[in-house]
């Protein structure tokens, strides 16, 4: 911006000088000293013509150096951005590992809670009547089929989203209602 105002100075001085060296001319033309004034002049249009060229290229180099400054920070903010897109990718892909755990956990809790009811009716003889068998309740679904309904449907055949989408909430593990939301989003 400095230099800018610079050099319209510089313009606007080497105008004003040429508007009085007109003048000048014309009352030099009756003085015998006019040929000196005229080098004199001459001379100082070719150091103001020099001048500018001087400006114009320290200009020229300043926005190319300003332009690299641009282009390095593009290229710098760029970098940042793949650095968080890989971090992002990471987190995610620790939440998915976490949710792998927690899924497991929960079919591993599952398994002990079958075993565990398994081994109450077993004790209870041939009573039966204080485990449930009911389709529609979780606990039911899991002593019936030893899995949850979601794990039922993937192991017949159905794709994991889908198998959240269709089942109750009511019918899901927490570690389930869990997943379905880090992974597919589905509330």
């Amino acid at each position: 911006m400095k230099k800018g105002i610079t050099i319209g100075a510089v313009l606007f001085t080497s105008l004003a000088l040429a508007a009085c060296g007109n003048s000048a001319n014309k009352s030099s033309e009756s003085n015998p000293k006019s040929s000196s004034l005229v080098t004199a002049k001459r001379k100082k249009a070719s150091s103001l013509s020099e001048i500018k060229k001087k400006a114009y290229s320290e200009s020229k180099v300043k926005a190319s150096s300003e332009s690299s400054a641009k282009a390095k920070s593009e290229s710098e903010s760029i970098a940042s951005s793949q650095k968080l897109a890989d971090s992002i990718s990471e987190s995610k892909a620790s939440s998915e590992s976490i949710t792998a755990a927690s899924s497991s956990s929960a079919a591993s809790s599952a398994s002990q809670s079958l075993e565990s009811s398994t081994a109450a009716s077993s004790a209870t003889g041939a009573n039966g009547s204080s485990i449930s068998m009911d389709e529609h309740t979780l606990t039911g679904f899991l002593n019936k089929y030893g899995v949850s309904p979601v794990l039922y449907k993937t192991q017949h055949g159905m794709s994991e989203k889908e198998a959240f989408e269709t089942t109750p909430d009511s019918m899901k593990s927490s570690g389930e209602l869990q997943t379905q939301f880090l992974k597919y989003g589905i509330k």
